[in-house]
């Protein structure tokens, strides 16, 4: 599901102008046995990198995904040790449910507070995350890459199976010469 989520905002993002910004994405992932997750309980991580010439601003979060089934996500002991080894890493740490027909988002720092139902406390949907992310409401400013190339860098060092970054970069304008 999250290969599918990220590979979905990517293309949704690709080249895509507006307001004289040009959004494009780039994601990684790493499969396999002894994956990160299992020991950081990282599953993915977001990196946002906005460069206007009036704003500059670089900053990720971490996320573990979770399919929510009959209603619960299963073993909760399980899920609050993920999420207190991805806040060793980062406070910006979160926990995306996969619903049947809705993902929503539940701060990692709730879910290991919670003595009942981490679905029972606040969330926000796939959505209204983004968009905060993208409004700078949300996020760690040390997890930032100088570069797209170094992604994969900053993945290894988060130890998160999958990564996405989104780019922001003026639109370039072309002068025509008559």
């Amino acid at each position: 599901m999250t290969d599918r989520m990220l590979g979905a905002i990517e293309e949704s993002i690709h080249d895509f102008s507006s307001k004289g910004i040009t959004w494009s994405a780039k994601t990684l992932t790493d499969r396999g046995r002894g994956s990160q997750e299992s020991r950081y309980g990282a599953d993915f991580m977001g990196v946002l990198d906005i460069n206007l010439p009036d704003f500059r601003v670089q900053k990720g979060f971490l996320a573990q995904a979770k399919l929510q089934r009959h209603g619960s996500l299963g073993d909760l002991d399980e899920l609050k040790e993920q999420c207190r080894k991805m806040l060793v890493l980062s406070q910006s740490s979160y926990v995306f449910v996969y619903g049947e027909s809705r993902v929503i988002v539940l701060p990692a720092t709730s879910v290991v507070a919670c003595q009942g139902d981490p679905l029972e406390v606040y969330s926000r949907s796939a959505q209204r995350f983004f968009e905060e992310h993208l409004q700078c409401f949300i996020g760690d400013t040390d997890i930032r890459v100088p570069s797209p190339d170094q992604l994969t860098s900053l993945r290894e060092q988060y130890e998160a199976r999958s990564a996405i970054l989104l780019l922001a970069a003026p639109t370039p304008t072309v002068d025509l010469v008559t």
